[in-house]
């Protein structure tokens, strides 16, 4: 089939050109522009995602006691933002309706297994987002945050700028570069801090996804940090082992499909109960997301 097409083109383009002319320049020759155009007023995407930790070792350190345990969380998110200001290329006011935003987490404590379903305190919000400077600033429409929920306010971002993350300059099908932690910083959100690493990203290939255009992106690497607990304090150790694919639209800008997959481990103090309790986690991390320009 390949070899038919060849042939087709080859004789067209020859025809006319009058049996004589330059050949057209081959597809892997082309050149891309991964970043996509500026976001505009008015845009809305809608976005769903899902992250799995399954069967990860656990160990909890409290008053003298430890258990060890198999724990296993989905965390489910879906959400409507929409774009409300933009200064060039980065939005600057926006707008998020948190449609779910939960976590299932399941415990296998010597067989006996504990499951629960717990929803953060913003699901079924709306939150009115406005970047002051490099951070965010962020308000409940028509209501006002309760305590838990300001914590979790300070904890997020708005619609945020991804050009670090891509080339400046079109390329081709193939192309390899780096991306040091300070452009992952803007993924992890307010709830990471002190990002440390590097990931090693490819342009692989062309690809169709809902009749659109895409790059897809394949990245590799680890990423080092601190999570910060319900007061903001920077308490756990955390290290990832990330193998990331994401498929771009050349149109838009927008990553339509994502999938990952790799390995995490936490360790550090949490408090439950206001009893301190040391914990330790490792286990394989996956997980996927899609989202609509509306």
């Amino acid at each position: 089939m390949r070899g038919l097409l060849m042939a087709g083109g080859l004789v067209a383009a020859l025809v006319a050109a009058g049996g004589y002319g330059t050949a057209r320049p081959a597809a892997e020759d082309k050149t891309y522009d991964l970043r996509g155009p500026a976001p505009t007023k008015g845009q809305v995407f809608v976005s769903k995602m899902t992250l799995k930790i399954k069967d990860a070792d656990t160990t909890l350190k409290v008053m003298g006691q430890t258990l060890k345990l198999k724990m296993t969380m989905n965390v489910l998110g879906e959400e409507e933002q929409k774009v409300l200001a933009v200064d060039g290329r980065n939005v600057t006011k926006c707008q998020s309706k948190i449609v779910k935003e939960r976590a299932e987490i399941t415990t296998d404590f010597g067989g006996m297994k504990q499951e629960m379903t717990q929803p953060t305190e913003l699901e079924g919000e709306i939150v009115i987002s406005e970047r002051a400077g490099d951070k965010w600033k962020h308000s409940l429409v028509d209501t006002k945050p309760t305590d838990k929920q300001k914590k979790e306010l300070d904890n997020r971002n708005g619609i945020e700028n991804e050009d670090d993350l891509y080339p400046a300059e079109k390329v081709k099908v193939g192309h390899m570069w780096k991306v040091e932690a300070k452009a992952l910083t803007k993924l992890f959100g307010n709830s990471f801090t002190d990002i440390k690493g590097e990931l090693s990203q490819k342009f692989a290939k062309l690809e169709e996804v809902d009749g659109e255009q895409c790059a897809v992106v394949e990245s590799e690497g680890s990423v080092k940090g601190k999570m910060k607990d319900d007061d903001g304090m920077p308490t756990l150790d955390v290290e990832m082992d990330l193998k990331v694919k994401s498929w771009r639209s050349l149109k838009t800008g927008v990553e339509v499909k994502g999938t990952f997959e790799g390995k995490i481990k936490l360790a550090g103090k949490q408090k439950i109960d206001d009893a301190p309790v040391d914990i330790t986690l490792s286990g394989p991390l996956s997980g996927e997301s899609a989202t609509k320009l509306k």
